[in-house]
């Protein structure tokens, strides 16, 4: 789970460095106004893009969680379930001995 956010996490950021990487060397390579105004478009809706992803994957890891707890209580109850198990069967043991 920890180890899904924090992939999650890393490729977020790697995804902002690029994208700020890439608006530098725009910046530095282009002069004219149109690339600027092209690159601006791009920013935006890249913005965008990863304004959804991020939603995404929040939803995906809000799922996820809710996965895991569920599983987490079913172990949970499958482990209380055998411990109480093994204890009649000791007490049984017991009892005959």
């Amino acid at each position: 789970m920890m180890m899904m956010m924090m992939m999650m996490m890393m490729m977020m950021m790697m995804m902002m460095m690029m994208m700020m990487m890439m608006m530098m060397m725009m910046m530095t390579t282009t002069t004219t106004m149109m690339m600027m105004m092209i690159m601006l478009m791009l920013l935006l809706t890249m913005t965008m893009m990863m304004m959804m992803m991020m939603m995404m994957m929040m939803m995906m890891m809000m799922m996820m969680m809710m996965m895991m707890m569920m599983m987490m209580m079913m172990m949970m109850m499958m482990m209380m379930m055998m411990m109480m198990m093994m204890m009649m069967m000791m007490m049984m043991i017991m009892m005959i001995k």
